[in-house]
């Protein structure tokens, strides 16, 4: 048998050693989880996972008690994927506020319809079924009626009319092989296929909208991603990559930032008009004149943290919430390559941790929701 010899490409290389590191990765996770009394692992490095460690934290959770009791509401029996972590990481870390999820649902001070997007019509009514047996006045987040908005087919329409700037999107035979537009498909968002290139008229399962360009005096074009919670907004990270289409898989550099007041009044801008009180939204600063350009916006976006190289090497293990860490792991690798370490993802200065904004926001809410309540009696 002769054995051939090749050269392979440097992304087979790439993908098989990434394969290798996340198979690595996991069972290492899956270690700490078993055997973390026996190991030198600080349980509190020990994030969710499939094991013991994650199994008594939440019987632990069964029994708290704490002031503000949250129903997340999700069409799934037992809950999907990031609504069994989300539930977890609230009863884990905010010092006001449980959840569980579709329980409790009559005695809950907040119901989160939290499930994937967009609910499908016979889920929809489902969920206006069980909202009934909630207590009268019980504040909904992200109600099933609202729930959908960002993908009714005029949304980026109405939000241009409110007063929010996002790409252009109704075009003229004018346009017609002199704009640059981006090609997204119908009915879909986050990952969804798309392209760029100069407006050739309609494409059958795609809309056009009008191409932003973000590209610095690096070379790199930026992408921003921001949380919005109950009037609150958390910026989260800028991602940058060589590529026009910039998402966390291909991001060359991945860094946190700060918002200026005026793409902070955008998203409450946002909020406001889709009547949402929680999504993530993400938007590119215009080259000309730096100003944001929203594009994208998601009311179940994935908080499970997806910067497993940074966390691995500080001694994390397991799953955690992305808006808890990554500027604490940022700003770890920022720290390191002051130090001489290589492999710094960029600087990082934290801001406000994310679970005392969350508590924060989520009391705010109640108390405002009380107040209503109390003015609409009055009347």
């Amino acid at each position: 048998m002769v054995m051939r010899v090749g050269t392979r490409s440097r992304d087979e290389q790439t993908g098989e050693k990434g394969r290798f590191t996340k198979a690595g990765r996991r069972i290492e996770d899956a270690v700490a989880q078993w055997l973390w009394f026996a190991l030198p692992v600080d349980p509190e490095r020990i994030g969710y996972g499939k094991g013991p460690l994650t199994w008594l934290r939440q019987r632990k959770h069964k029994k708290s008690r704490k002031h503000i009791h949250i129903c997340l509401l999700d069409y799934l029996a037992e809950g999907g994927r990031q609504s069994r972590f989300t539930e977890f990481w609230i009863n884990e870390r905010s010092r006001l506020c449980s959840a569980s999820i579709n329980e409790g649902i009559e005695n809950a001070d907040v119901v989160w319809i939290y499930c994937k997007d967009p609910i499908p019509p016979k889920e929809k009514d489902g969920l206006l079924q069980v909202l009934k047996r909630a207590r009268p006045g019980t504040p909904v987040v992200n109600h099933p009626e609202v729930y959908n908005s960002y993908h009714e087919e005029r949304v980026f329409e109405a939000l241009a009319e409110a007063g929010v700037s996002v790409p252009r999107s109704e075009f003229s035979d004018r346009d017609v092989g002199k704009t640059l537009v981006v090609y997204k498909t119908k009915g879909r968002h986050g990952h969804a296929p798309k392209f760029m290139s100069e407006y050739e008229g309609f494409k059958d399962g795609y809309r056009a909208f009008e191409f932003v360009g973000s590209r610095g005096p690096d070379g790199l074009n930026r992408r921003y991603r921001a949380y919005y919670l109950l009037g609150a907004v958390y910026p989260s990270l800028l991602r940058s990559s060589g590529n026009w289409n910039v998402y966390s898989q291909t991001a060359e550099r991945t860094e946190t930032y700060e918002m200026t007041s005026n793409e902070t009044d955008q998203v409450r801008l946002i909020a406001n008009t889709l009547g949402l009180r929680y999504f993530a939204v993400d938007y590119l600063r215009r080259i000309e004149d730096d100003s944001p350009v929203f594009v994208d916006l998601n009311v179940y976006p994935d908080v499970i943290s997806k910067l497993g190289n940074l966390g691995a090497k500080f001694g994390y293990h397991g799953h955690w919430h992305t808006l808890e860490t990554d500027a604490h792991w940022l700003s770890l690798a920022a720290e390191a390559h002051q130090a001489g370490s290589a492999g710094s993802a960029g600087s990082a200065t934290p801001g406000r941790p994310f679970w005392h904004v969350f508590d924060e926001a989520m009391q705010s809410f109640l108390q405002k929701e009380f107040l209503q309540k109390e003015t609409d009696t009055k009347r």
